[in-house]
């Protein structure tokens, strides 16, 4: 299994039907591994700008983790904690697939600026 990042966009700029997009809901998780793929999150603006959420990892001490008494791996189990996070505009060009189980897209980008969207 990879490391991927999450990617959020309002599902109304997606080229789904009306019944597609009620059966999605709203602020759906579409994974992406065309960025960082560091778990973080990612989103497409209804502006169309796109923007990642950054931030720096800071060791958490081992009696603030939930099991402080605990070897191995459920000991190291909250070890990180993010720090520092903020949202930064991408000045993106090119491509992005984005997906879940049901649905592939790619989003095109323009200097920094979405396109469109296609579904795959």
């Amino acid at each position: 299994m990879s490391m991927y990042d999450e990617l959020y966009i309002n599902t109304n700029k997606l080229p789904i039907t009306d019944e597609e997009k009620k059966i999605l809901g709203d602020n759906v998780r579409w994974q992406t591994k065309d960025l960082e793929n560091i778990l973080t999150e990612v989103y497409i603006t209804d502006e169309g700008e796109l923007k990642i959420n950054k931030f720096t990892y800071e060791i958490v001490p081992e009696n603030e983790r939930p099991y402080p008494n605990e070897k191995g791996i459920k000991g190291l189990m909250g070890s990180l904690k993010r720090t520092n996070e903020k949202l930064e505009t991408i000045n993106y060009h090119g491509l992005i697939t984005f997906y879940n189980k049901d649905y592939n897209f790619i989003a095109k980008f323009t200097n920094g600026k979405l396109e469109k969207i296609e579904k795959i």
